[in-house]
């Protein structure tokens, strides 16, 4: 078939109706121009003025299909200019048409080819009023189909966006996690186990465990402030300041000081970091601590739970903040209980928070077996808890004294 006659097939892009709807519609037109036409006009053969109708909507409808390319790409006004000098000529003409079928059908061969003014006239009149139609139908149409095309595209450029995000925060998930120790420095009578619970694909929890001498164990445990991206950025420039200054410094009051100046200078207004630091002897049994408005710790010995509160403030807000060290005496059999706002502030469906006491109840349940398995019994109670939903990231460390 040829690509010109292609729109009678399918005239479905212009005005939503495929050949034989559009013949249906044209008909139900017909009908009622005709109808119209007998009442007005009482004892009058409708006939005539039916197939008058239906031949001029076929013409039009056929001239506005074939005639698209030429005044579709043009811009109001100059669409409907354009339209117009196109369609009174092919008016004309179908209006002759269907004069000359009209005299045909009515067996009125003499004069055959007579112009009727009349007939082209009211033929005109009705074509202008099909093909407006048709030509406002499909000027709202192309526009509609033009915006659905931006919108798919805007879709498809979110999607590709939201892949390229979504490979970027694996990656950065990954590179976070190659940051945080995998294998945690062991020294008796101590047994370190940690565990760390994004609330996403990367957070701003850290710990960490320095071997600082043959006797001495560094721990650390730290929250940043936020979420995402700009949260994990900020851990990782902390951790590469700990295990920077960390073997070089004296003691935990000193390294808080010295992180705090540096974040006081480096990081964005209002952003701070949680951190606290600890140093265990295995010689003298003794932990030396500062807490910079981290949670605080939860010593277990016997049936009895000790918190060791006091500290200075965060990290990064307060360039001239006061950082001292502090001393805890341990002993065998002794639970030192380090963990994030995220696991104590886990809330369950009733938005009862996941809190101390259970904490410390799962470390007591799991007791014997040591400090991997404390760690494994709290992350599994404050889990099924919260039902998975940490609305922050969750970390914690358990240091057991044999």
């Amino acid at each position: 078939m040829p690509a010109s006659l292609s729109p009678i097939r399918k005239p479905a892009p212009l005005i939503g109706f495929n050949f034989w709807q559009a013949q249906l519609v044209l008909l139900g037109v017909a009908i009622a121009i005709s109808g119209l036409y007998w009442l007005l006009q009482a004892n009058t053969n409708p006939t005539p003025q039916f197939l008058f109708t239906f031949i001029i909507g076929n013409c039009t409808t056929l001239a506005v299909f074939l005639a698209a390319p030429v005044f579709t790409k043009q811009k109001f006004p100059w669409d409907w200019f354009v339209y117009l000098a196109v369609f009174l000529p092919v008016a004309i003409v179908a209006s002759s048409i269907a004069s000359v079928a009209n005299r045909i059908v009515a067996g009125r061969f003499d004069h055959l080819l007579r112009l009727d003014w009349f007939d082209i006239r009211s033929g005109t009149f009705f074509s202008l009023v099909i093909g407006v139609a048709l030509f406002a139908s499909g000027k709202a149409r192309a526009r509609l189909e033009r915006r659905n095309r931006e919108l798919e595209s805007q879709v498809t450029v979110g999607q590709i966006q939201l892949q390229a995000h979504e490979a970027e925060l694996k990656t950065a998930h990954e590179i976070q996690a190659h940051l945080l120790p995998h294998e945690l420095p062991q020294m008796k009578p101590f047994q370190i186990a940690c565990a760390w619970e994004p609330a996403r694909s990367v957070g701003g929890d850290y710990f960490d465990v320095l071997t600082l001498s043959p006797h001495q164990l560094g721990i650390c445990l730290a929250d940043v402030a936020g979420k995402g991206i700009s949260a994990a950025l900020l851990m990782a420039n902390l951790q590469a300041a700990v295990r920077a200054f960390a073997p070089g410094i004296s003691g935990p009051g000193a390294l808080c000081r010295k992180l705090n100046e540096v974040f006081c200078s480096s990081i964005t207004p209002g952003k701070f970091v949680t951190f606290f630091y600890g140093v265990v002897d295995s010689q003298t049994l003794t932990l030396r601590f500062e807490n910079a408005g981290h949670s605080s710790p939860i010593v277990l010995r016997g049936e009895e739970a000790t918190i060791l509160t006091g500290g200075g403030t965060v990290l990064g807000l307060f360039p001239k903040a006061s950082y001292e060290e502090r001393q805890f005496e341990l002993r065998s059999g002794d639970c030192l209980l380090l963990t994030t706002d995220g696991v104590t502030e886990a809330a369950d469906q009733h938005d009862e928070e996941f809190g101390n006491e259970r904490v410390i109840a799962a470390a007591r349940a799991a007791r014997a077996l040591g400090a991997q398995g404390i760690r494994t019994r709290i992350l599994e109670d404050v889990t099924r808890f919260c039902q998975g939903n940490f609305q922050d990231d969750a970390s914690l460390m358990v240091l057991t004294v044999e």
